[in-house]
């Protein structure tokens, strides 16, 4: 699966309100853009979810899985730690 032009792929890492030790974990594609003044990227009106991971116990294998999800979007440069 490849991103097509203007699209990002996000990582979504959110604690859990009602259980502190659980974690929701997402990886979704949206379009995006670079914000010039605020250095910081804007992304679109919509996203679209490539994997989602409920609020595992094992967070380290839940964010293996996320890891692997973002892999299917291409190559990763080498050195690229995720």
């Amino acid at each position: 699966m490849n991103l097509n032009p203007g699209e990002a792929a996000v990582l979504l890492i959110r604690r859990s309100e009602s259980d502190p030790s659980k974690y929701f974990l997402a990886v979704r594609r949206s379009e995006s853009k670079f914000d010039q003044g605020g250095n910081d990227f804007v992304f679109g009106p919509f996203q679209i979810a490539v994997a989602e991971f409920g609020e595992p116990d094992d967070f380290a294998a839940a964010f293996e899985k996320a890891a692997a999800a973002i892999r299917q979007f291409g190559p990763i440069p080498p050195g690229t730690r995720i």
